[in-house]
């Protein structure tokens, strides 16, 4: 059977400060890549965040699109329902009309 390998915090933390200096050293040896890498995370996190921004300004037209057709439409029902009583008590006054 093979053995578990322990982690110590101190060989943990060796690790970390090495790849943070690994990297640090990499950006001072390479700064064109590595602006040219945060250009383009910003980017990407711009573009995202215009996204989000679109999407939200889209849902909020829609519905405020839906709350006013929905007044629209109930005010055509009513008023409908209204045109539609006149012409019953219209046609119900002349039906009264001829029966006499």
């Amino acid at each position: 059977m093979a053995k578990k390998k322990t982690k110590s915090i101190v060989g943990e933390v060796a690790g970390s400060v090495s790849d943070a200096v690994a990297s640090a050293i990499g950006a001072i040896a390479h700064p064109m890549d590595t602006a040219t890498k945060a250009r383009r995370a910003l980017g990407r996190t711009a573009t995202r965040t215009k996204r989000k921004v679109a999407v939200k300004k889209k849902v909020a037209k829609k519905t405020a699109r839906k709350a006013v057709s929905k007044t629209r439409t109930a005010t055509k029902r009513v008023a409908t329902k209204a045109k539609r009583a006149v012409r019953k008590a219209a046609k119900k006054a002349t039906k009264r009309l001829k029966r006499r």
